[in-house]
Order: structure tokens, then sequence, then C-alpha cells
């Protein structure tokens, strides 16, 4: 008998169908052992070595006794946890705990039979370099809280914890609320003119952006100075300036990475990152789509092959293009074994689950999946300059120009290609835009979708209408779930898999609160952040120092950096600025007597 230990007990059928008699299946239900919760730091550091004190869960002593008969009686025990540094330490941790005997390691990126079979027929050895890149989060975040949070104590009694990435997280929502709070909202005027060729329609509307020569970096504050501005234009001739028309690829989004999907998610579907992992996990545990936890846009070509079928089955000709689309992925020290979030079985269709949760976050992978292989979309894109008053401004060098200077911009749809399955919205940071009547000018800086008519220079114009409407500076937005990922990851801070517990605790520790899906930070976590921001500048609350650390921590697991050296580094570094920051004992130290550690609340005991 060959023993497959997997994390899950919802895997274990079915991988047993996939494998037959000749092997037992059985879970370790998770994560076995780990980091004392209570008792101490337990971590120290001795002669440049760091000795972490790793504990069975209580939970897991029963799975691992059932383990550990099962391992005596089996020629084999092969390790299939999850294809990740975390599941490369779990089973690790499950190896130590089983005790000394022969382990390979099999990893599958789908639970399908044909992935299964393949891992199974190719076992490796545990490749300690993941294990220690996971030893290496997992006893840096707990030295960083060791000695951290105790120093929030000068802040509050309700100030509870400091993180490596979960106070990054906190200073940027903490940030923008300083922003929104400093934001003086000042009322201007955009100058709107509704124009029209006699005999060429349809009349555009055009948005004033220059005046005497100048672009109109300071928008116009008096609302005197704009009304007698809109009576002079009135009087005055107009004519085209300019008329270009271009054309536009647009090309589909690549599949889904973690942190993507839960963007996507949050936004189109409104489901949180925590929820929407905890349905990804279901997913994949059910053979559904592949593994949930990857920063890669890569495709296996039989993953191509299949979206390819699809779309040669379900759409006319031109919808598929020549070649395969490859997506680069662009996450840094993002890992290239892993495939993009897909369906293993596309050709089940989209609405393959249902109409519920599942079912929606299903079809939003199968969509864009299917939709990266399909051909890129064209627009055509005008931009449209009309003169006011052509030739009454005369510059410094002698050249005459327009008193002012109109823009209009449209598009048209000339191809939709991957928009017909997906829709213009379908990535992840698109919200729906407000419906607009026709002739009425989009939001600044938008183009409309409306159809400019083909006009030459030189062409006269006939003003139907001239307004200045009111508008008001805006402070920036607050970070949503959604939005707030997508500035981790692309600072590079944090993994995309920590993503969703670290939106989870800094709003179940008070530091923020969320609604109508807005986040802002709380007085407590202004507070904290100031604290952190005071005290350990140069440090873990800086964002570019935690993406520096961060691509340390991953040099470890390509074997480029070693796990000790980089630990012992920063948690020195922050224990000392800790020190200044009234800390009173010192976890990094050797070990005190019981009775100096007695009564003092955190501290290490023997």
């Amino acid at each position: 008998m060959k023993l497959v230990i997997v994390e899950s007990p919802n895997k274990v059928r079915k991988i047993k169908d996939f494998l037959g008699a000749d092997y037992r299946v059985a879970a370790s239900f998770g994560h076995v052992r780990d980091l004392p919760i209570k008792g101490g730091l337990a971590v120290a550091f001795e002669d440049g070595h760091i000795r972490p004190t790793y504990l069975m869960l209580e939970r897991a002593g029963r799975h691992i006794a059932e383990l550990t008969e099962l391992a005596k009686k089996a020629e084999a025990v092969l390790l299939a946890t999850d294809p990740d540094r975390e599941g490369e330490a779990i089973a690790w941790h499950v190896s130590e705990l089983l005790g000394k005997r022969p382990y390979k390691r099999v990893v599958f990126h789908a639970v399908t039979k044909a992935e299964v079979e393949k891992a199974v027929a190719k076992p490796r050895d545990l490749d300690r370099r993941l294990v220690d890149s996971q030893q290496a989060r997992r006893v840096l975040d707990r030295v960083v809280g060791w000695l951290v949070s105790p120093t929030l104590r000068r802040v509050g009694k309700e100030a509870r914890s400091a993180g490596r990435v979960q106070s990054v997280a906190l200073r940027l929502v903490a940030e923008r609320e300083k922003e929104i709070n400093r934001h003086n909202t000042v009322d201007y005027f955009i100058l709107e003119a509704k124009l029209s060729k006699p005999g060429a329609p349809p009349p555009f509307v055009a948005r004033l952006i220059a005046w005497k020569g100048v672009p109109l970096a300071q928008r116009l504050r008096d609302a005197a100075v704009a009304e007698k501005t809109v009576e002079w234009c009135r009087k005055q001739p107009w004519k085209v300036l300019s008329c270009e028309r271009k054309e536009n690829a647009r090309n589909a989004p690549p599949p889904f990475s973690t942190a993507t999907v839960q963007q996507a998610a949050s936004v189109r579907l409104g489901l949180n990152p925590d929820a929407t992992m905890k349905l990804l996990q279901s997913l994949f545990e059910d053979g559904k789509i592949t593994y949930h936890r990857t920063d890669s846009t890569a495709l296996a070509p039989e993953a191509v092959a299949m979206a390819r079928a699809v779309i040669a089955k379900a759409f006319p000709p031109e919808y598929l293009p020549e070649k395969p689309i490859i997506h680069a992925t662009k996450a840094a020290n993002a890992q290239e074994a892993h495939e993009a979030i897909r369906p293993t079985h596309p050709d089940d269709g989209a609405d393959a689950l249902g109409s519920g949760d599942l079912g929606k976050l299903y079809k939003l992978i199968w969509q864009r999946f299917i939709a990266c292989q399909m051909s890129p979309g064209r627009d055509q894109m005008t931009t449209l300059e009309a003169a006011c008053a052509p030739d009454a401004w005369k510059l410094p060098d002698g050249a005459v120009v327009p008193m002012g200077v109109f823009q209009a911009k449209g598009k048209v749809l000339l191809f939709d290609g991957w928009r017909k399955l997906t829709g213009e919205d379908a990535t992840e940071e698109a919200k729906k835009k407000p419906v607009k009547k026709k002739g009425e000018a989009a939001e600044e800086d938008d183009e409309t979708d409306d159809e400019l008519p083909m006009l030459e220079p030189g062409d006269a114009l006939s003003l139907e209408d001239l307004a200045a409407r009111k508008r008001a500076t805006k402070p920036p937005p607050r970070y949503t779930q959604a939005s707030l990922i997508k500035r981790l990851e692309h600072d590079g801070i944090g993994r995309p898999s920590t993503y969703a517990n670290i939106m989870k605790t800094i709003l179940e520790r008070g530091y923020v609160k969320e609604e109508k899906r807005k986040l802002s930070a709380t007085p407590l976590g202004l507070k904290v952040t100031d604290f952190l921001v005071r005290n350990y500048k140069g440090n873990f609350i800086e964002l570019d120092y935690t993406a520096r650390l961060e691509d340390a921590l991953d040099r470890i697991a390509r074997g480029e950096a070693d796990w000790e050296k980089v630990v012992t580094e920063a948690s020195f570094a922050v224990r000392d600025l800790a020190r200044k920051a009234g800390l009173w004992y010192d976890p990094l130290a050797p070990r005190p007597e019981p009775n100096q550690a007695k009564g003092r609340p955190g501290a290490q005991t023997a």
C-alpha cells in the first residue's frame, strides 16, 4: 500500500477513485504544527542560527496518530499537500511528526485524474528552499508581532496588534483618510459647446481645453468670468481646427491570478476577499478549477488548446486568432511553475455550477479564461478640435492662434472580439458607467461612445449651444477591498494568498471600518499608524522596505538567499527600534528564569 497524504478531507474520496486500490488516501486536515500561541516567542537566535519551537496543534493530534499508523503499514508515503510554499511547509511538518521514513512529495495543480496520476508518477524530494521561505515568513511575522505589538500599549489598550504586512495595509488606508480630510473642495466651471456642420450631422459636444494658446491647467474658478467668456464666445466664428481618426486594438485581459480574481469578485459580484477564497477553495477541491493561490497568468499548452476548441465551436471564425495568445506574468516574483486560475473542464460551459455565488464565481473564471484566447476588439477613436475665434490671438513669437480650443473625443465599436463574451466591464477594476444621454459630454478626460463626424480642418461650424457647467474638485476616493488589494499587489507588498486575511484582520481589530464597500481608517487606526510611522520609520511600516523584504523572502525560495540571515537581520533591526519605542523586555534575549518572567504580560517564559 502507498499512502497519499493530502490537506483537505474533501479531496480524499475523489483522489482515491483516481488512484485505485493500491493507494490509501488520508488527510492532515490542514496545518498540523505551528509556533505556539501561548508560552512565549518560541523563536531563539543562537550563534547565527534560528531555533523556532514548533508544537503540534491540539486539533491535529488524532489525525497525526491515524496517519502514523497508516505510514507504518505503507511501502511509500507521498506528501500531496497544496502546490505552494505553504503546502511544502505543511508536508515538511507532517514528515517531522510522523518520524523517520522515506517520504516523497507529489504536486498537482488541479484535482483531476490526469493531473493526479501524472503527479504520482513523478514524485520528488521535499524542496527545503520552499520550506525555508515559508519558515522565514512565519518566523518573521511572529517576531515582528511580538516585538511591536507590546509597544502599542502606549497608544491605548484597544490597540492590540501590529504586523509585518497588515500595518502597511493600514497605513495606506490611514494616509488616504488624511488626504480626504485635508481636501479643500473648490468650485470650478467647464465650458461645453454643442457644435455642428450644416449638412454633416450629428452635432457633437466639445469642451474648452485651451485659451489664448495656453492649456487650461487651471480651471475657471470664477462664475462671473465663466459667464462673460460664454457670452463673448457666442458672438465669434467657429471652425474645425483638426480631426484625427485612428483604430485602436483592445486586447483581452489575462486569465485570473489570486489577486485579480479577488478584485473582480469584489467589484462585479460583491464578494469580499475572504468569501472569495473560501469559494475558490471549494472549486479547487471539487476539481472544477486549477489551484487558486497563484500569482501567475501563464497557461499550459493543453489549457490553451481547450479554450481555443470552445471558441471555435461557439463563435464565428473571426473570433479565434490564428495563433494562441500568450499573456506574460507581470507580478513580481511570480511562481511561473503555477498556472493562472482556470476551469479544468471548460467544455462544461460557463453555467455548469448554477446561479449561486459558487456558480457566479465559476462563470467569472470561465469567461475570463475563454476570453483571454479570443481575438482583440477594435474601436474607432476620433479626436475633433474646434477653434473659437480662429485668428483672434497673437502669441509673443508672432504666431496667430485661436482664442479658444474646444475638444471632443468619440469612440465607435468596430469589432467586439473578446468583449462579445464578457462585455466592456470584464477587467477586475472596471465599473459600469452611468447612462449618458446622446450628445451629452462625458465625465472629464473620458471619451464618449458617440460617433463624431469626420470633418476637414477649416470647415465652418455652427454653435447650437454654449454653457458654463459648475463642477467641484473631489478628494481622492477611499480604498475598497478590491482597490487596496490592487495597490498592495502593485507595490509588491505581501502575497495574494494573504490579502483576504489582511483585510479581515484590520477590520476585526477596529483599525478600519467598511461602509458601502468603502474603507476608512478609524480614530484608533489613525493613532496606531501615527505611532508606528513615528517609531518604526525606515522599517516594516514603510512600503519600499516591506517590498524589498518580500523580495528577499522570495529569493530564499529560489535558493538565492539564506533564510536565517534574512530573518536575523530583519528581526534585530526592528528589535532596536522597538527598544526605543518603549519595549521594556527583550523577546530576542536569552530566556529569563520563570520567577523573572512572572507577572510580565507577554514576557518570554521558560
